[in-house]
């Protein structure tokens, strides 16, 4: 077995240096990768294919790049335009903002102090009594200090018929928990 294995590796090193056998079994060299297409293209020395022949269409190419920037001023100035109308707008929807504002403040300062924003109040309708909105949560506060629990509280203010801050609905212990916190 060992002189069949040198007989194999001496047989191997006969072959002379640089030459490869490929997957045919010879000895030829591989064929040129490249096919013919992708050879660089020669062009003949003909008028027709001159590199001077462009310079013909010259005056075409710079007069469309001329209306090509014509074109781009036209469209910067329309986009400057709208946003010039557009900044218009939001100064129209601010002023009349402002003068629905004014009008709203100066409706109310009729009926309240100028600069004093009117209480929001909370009415009982059927026992004609008034509270604010301030009232209430001081109420809540007091009865809260006093150890109240916050279903005690929500029973407090049904029992003496105070409407919730919505006028929907009634008083409820976790609603008065949110109002503490």
């Amino acid at each position: 077995m060992n002189d069949f294995l040198k007989n194999l590796r001496s047989s191997q090193k006969k072959e002379t240096p640089g030459t490869r056998k490929n997957q045919a079994g010879s000895y030829y060299p591989e064929p040129d990768r490249r096919m013919n297409r992708d050879r660089r293209m020669t062009y003949p020395n003909t008028k027709e294919n001159a590199p001077w022949q462009h310079r013909d269409i010259m005056p075409e190419v710079l007069e469309h790049m001329a209306s090509l920037s014509e074109n781009m001023e036209r469209l910067v100035n329309a986009q400057e335009t709208v946003v010039e109308a557009q900044i218009e707008q939001h100064h129209a929807v601010t002023r009349f903002f402002t003068t629905l504002n004014t009008m709203l403040c100066h409706d109310t300062a009729t009926t309240a102090n100028p600069g004093d924003h009117p209480p929001k109040t909370t009415t009982s309708y059927t026992s004609g009594t008034h509270y604010t909105k301030d009232e209430v949560m001081t109420m809540i506060h007091d009865l809260r200090t006093q150890g109240a629990t916050f279903s005690m509280i929500a029973d407090h203010l049904k029992q003496k018929n105070i409407p919730t801050f919505s006028g929907r609905g009634e008083w409820h212990a976790q609603t008065i928990h949110r109002i503490c916190r």
